[in-house]
Protein backbone atom coordinates (compact mmCIF):
# COMPACT_ATOMS: atom_id res chain seq x y z
CA UNK A 1 0.00 0.00 0.00
CA UNK A 2 2.82 2.37 0.91
CA UNK A 3 4.58 1.63 -2.35
CA UNK A 4 1.46 2.43 -4.38
CA UNK A 5 1.10 5.81 -2.69
CA UNK A 6 4.78 6.62 -3.23
CA UNK A 7 4.67 5.74 -6.92
CA UNK A 8 1.37 7.52 -7.48
CA UNK A 9 2.69 10.88 -6.31
CA UNK A 10 5.69 11.12 -8.65
CA UNK A 11 3.60 9.92 -11.62
CA UNK A 12 0.99 12.61 -11.01
CA UNK A 13 3.65 15.23 -10.41
CA UNK A 14 5.57 14.28 -13.58
CA UNK A 15 2.41 14.69 -15.66
CA UNK A 16 1.68 18.13 -14.26
CA UNK A 17 5.20 19.53 -14.06
CA UNK A 18 5.94 19.54 -17.80
CA UNK A 19 2.84 21.64 -18.51
CA UNK A 20 3.61 24.48 -16.14
CA UNK A 21 7.35 24.29 -16.87
CA UNK A 22 6.63 24.46 -20.60
CA UNK A 23 4.10 27.26 -20.15
CA UNK A 24 6.51 29.40 -18.11
CA UNK A 25 9.49 28.74 -20.40
CA UNK A 26 7.46 29.36 -23.53
CA UNK A 27 5.91 32.47 -22.00
CA UNK A 28 9.37 33.85 -21.23
CA UNK A 29 10.52 33.18 -24.81
CA UNK A 30 7.53 34.99 -26.26
CA UNK A 31 7.68 37.97 -23.91
CA UNK A 32 11.38 38.45 -24.71
CA UNK A 33 10.67 38.24 -28.46
CA UNK A 34 7.77 40.67 -28.13
CA UNK A 35 9.86 43.16 -26.15
CA UNK A 36 12.72 42.94 -28.65
CA UNK A 37 10.25 43.82 -31.40
CA UNK A 38 8.58 46.58 -29.38
CA UNK A 39 11.89 48.21 -28.39
CA UNK A 40 13.56 48.01 -31.81
CA UNK A 41 12.86 50.79 -34.30
CA UNK A 42 12.65 50.09 -38.02
CA UNK A 43 10.72 46.85 -38.36
CA UNK A 44 11.92 45.74 -41.76
CA UNK A 45 11.29 42.28 -43.20
CA UNK A 46 14.82 41.05 -42.49
CA UNK A 47 14.51 41.97 -38.82
CA UNK A 48 11.12 40.23 -38.65
CA UNK A 49 12.48 37.05 -40.22
CA UNK A 50 15.47 36.97 -37.87
CA UNK A 51 13.27 37.45 -34.78
CA UNK A 52 10.72 34.91 -36.05
CA UNK A 53 13.42 32.38 -36.91
CA UNK A 54 15.23 32.75 -33.58
CA UNK A 55 11.98 32.51 -31.62
CA UNK A 56 10.80 29.42 -33.50
CA UNK A 57 14.11 27.57 -33.24
CA UNK A 58 14.29 28.11 -29.48
CA UNK A 59 10.66 27.05 -29.09
CA UNK A 60 11.30 23.99 -31.26
CA UNK A 61 13.97 22.82 -28.83
CA UNK A 62 11.63 23.54 -25.92
CA UNK A 63 8.69 21.67 -27.48
CA UNK A 64 10.95 18.69 -28.19
CA UNK A 65 12.26 18.53 -24.63
CA UNK A 66 8.78 18.81 -23.14
CA UNK A 67 7.35 16.15 -25.47
CA UNK A 68 10.05 13.67 -24.47
CA UNK A 69 9.02 14.00 -20.83
CA UNK A 70 5.29 13.48 -21.43
CA UNK A 71 3.61 10.05 -21.34
CA UNK A 72 2.95 8.60 -24.81
CA UNK A 73 -0.80 8.39 -24.16
CA UNK A 74 -1.12 12.09 -23.34
CA UNK A 75 -2.76 14.05 -26.19
CA UNK A 76 -0.46 17.13 -25.97
CA UNK A 77 2.66 14.95 -26.49
CA UNK A 78 2.03 14.48 -30.21
CA UNK A 79 1.07 18.15 -30.52
CA UNK A 80 4.36 19.26 -28.95
CA UNK A 81 6.33 16.99 -31.29
CA UNK A 82 4.42 18.39 -34.27
CA UNK A 83 4.98 21.98 -33.10
CA UNK A 84 8.68 21.23 -32.58
CA UNK A 85 8.94 19.93 -36.16
CA UNK A 86 6.99 22.79 -37.76
CA UNK A 87 8.84 25.41 -35.68
CA UNK A 88 12.20 23.89 -36.62
CA UNK A 89 11.45 23.93 -40.36
CA UNK A 90 9.91 27.42 -40.49
CA UNK A 91 12.46 28.87 -38.05
CA UNK A 92 15.41 27.50 -40.03
CA UNK A 93 13.95 28.77 -43.32
CA UNK A 94 13.25 32.21 -41.81
CA UNK A 95 16.86 32.56 -40.67
CA UNK A 96 18.37 31.09 -43.84
CA UNK A 97 16.23 33.29 -46.12
CA UNK A 98 16.14 36.42 -43.96
CA UNK A 99 16.65 38.65 -47.01
CA UNK A 100 13.67 37.17 -48.91
CA UNK A 101 11.41 40.14 -48.15
CA UNK A 102 8.06 41.02 -46.62
CA UNK A 103 5.98 38.55 -48.62
CA UNK A 104 8.08 35.64 -47.39
CA UNK A 105 7.76 36.95 -43.83
CA UNK A 106 3.97 37.02 -44.18
CA UNK A 107 3.77 33.47 -45.48
CA UNK A 108 6.26 32.14 -42.93
CA UNK A 109 4.09 33.51 -40.10
CA UNK A 110 0.85 32.29 -41.71
CA UNK A 111 2.20 28.81 -42.49
CA UNK A 112 3.60 28.36 -38.97
CA UNK A 113 0.66 29.87 -37.09
CA UNK A 114 -1.99 27.81 -38.89
CA UNK A 115 -0.12 24.50 -38.59
CA UNK A 116 0.98 25.04 -34.98
CA UNK A 117 -2.22 26.75 -33.82
CA UNK A 118 -4.67 24.23 -35.27
CA UNK A 119 -2.61 21.39 -33.73
CA UNK A 120 -2.84 23.08 -30.33
CA UNK A 121 -6.61 23.59 -30.60
CA UNK A 122 -7.05 19.96 -31.72
CA UNK A 123 -4.90 18.70 -28.82
CA UNK A 124 -7.01 20.73 -26.41
CA UNK A 125 -10.26 19.35 -27.83
CA UNK A 126 -8.90 15.79 -27.61
CA UNK A 127 -7.76 16.25 -24.01
CA UNK A 128 -9.91 15.02 -21.17
CA UNK A 129 -12.34 17.63 -19.82
CA UNK A 130 -10.68 17.03 -16.43
CA UNK A 131 -7.29 18.05 -17.84
CA UNK A 132 -6.49 21.49 -16.41
CA UNK A 133 -4.50 22.48 -19.52
CA UNK A 134 -7.38 21.74 -21.92
CA UNK A 135 -8.79 25.28 -21.97
CA UNK A 136 -5.32 26.82 -22.16
CA UNK A 137 -4.40 24.71 -25.20
CA UNK A 138 -7.57 25.80 -27.01
CA UNK A 139 -7.06 29.49 -26.15
CA UNK A 140 -3.35 29.46 -27.06
CA UNK A 141 -3.99 27.67 -30.34
CA UNK A 142 -6.83 30.03 -31.21
CA UNK A 143 -4.65 33.09 -30.56
CA UNK A 144 -1.97 31.63 -32.82
CA UNK A 145 -4.46 30.93 -35.64
CA UNK A 146 -5.85 34.46 -35.24
CA UNK A 147 -2.31 35.83 -35.70
CA UNK A 148 -2.09 34.01 -39.04
CA UNK A 149 -5.51 35.26 -40.16
CA UNK A 150 -4.70 38.87 -39.24
CA UNK A 151 -1.34 38.76 -41.01
CA UNK A 152 -2.69 37.14 -44.19
CA UNK A 153 -5.35 39.84 -44.73
CA UNK A 154 -2.80 42.65 -44.31
CA UNK A 155 -0.81 44.09 -47.20
CA UNK A 156 2.78 42.76 -47.09
CA UNK A 157 3.94 45.75 -45.04
CA UNK A 158 6.81 44.61 -42.85
CA UNK A 159 6.23 47.26 -40.16
CA UNK A 160 2.61 46.18 -39.60
CA UNK A 161 3.37 42.45 -39.88
CA UNK A 162 6.27 42.58 -37.41
CA UNK A 163 4.15 44.75 -35.12
CA UNK A 164 1.36 42.13 -35.09
CA UNK A 165 3.93 39.42 -34.41
CA UNK A 166 5.29 41.40 -31.45
CA UNK A 167 1.81 42.12 -30.06
CA UNK A 168 0.85 38.43 -30.36
CA UNK A 169 4.10 37.36 -28.68
CA UNK A 170 3.49 39.61 -25.66
CA UNK A 171 -0.20 38.68 -25.29
CA UNK A 172 0.52 34.97 -25.68
CA UNK A 173 3.56 35.19 -23.41
CA UNK A 174 1.60 36.88 -20.62
CA UNK A 175 -1.24 34.37 -20.99
CA UNK A 176 1.18 31.42 -20.81
CA UNK A 177 2.95 32.89 -17.78
CA UNK A 178 -0.32 33.33 -15.91
CA UNK A 179 -1.46 29.83 -16.92
CA UNK A 180 1.86 28.31 -15.87
CA UNK A 181 1.92 30.04 -12.49
CA UNK A 182 -1.71 29.09 -11.83
CA UNK A 183 -0.96 25.46 -12.63
CA UNK A 184 2.17 25.50 -10.50
CA UNK A 185 0.33 26.93 -7.49
CA UNK A 186 -2.54 24.47 -7.94
CA UNK A 187 -0.07 21.58 -8.12
CA UNK A 188 1.71 22.81 -5.01
CA UNK A 189 -1.61 22.97 -3.13
CA UNK A 190 -2.57 19.42 -4.23
CA UNK A 191 0.81 18.02 -3.17
CA UNK A 192 0.63 19.87 0.16
CA UNK A 193 -2.83 18.41 0.83
CA UNK A 194 -1.57 14.89 0.06
CA UNK A 195 1.39 15.28 2.39
CA UNK A 196 -0.80 16.27 5.34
Amino acid sequence: MGRQIMTAKPATHSRVTPYYAMALARGAHLIIAGLVIALTPGHNAQFGLIVLGSMLLSMSALFGLIAVGLPRALAPRGMHLWQAFVSLIVGALALALNTAGALFLVWAIVFWSVLAGVAEVFAGIRSSPRNSSRRDLIVQGSLTVILGLIVVIQPPDSVAVVGFLGAWAIVQGVYLTIAGLSEKWATHEVLSERNR
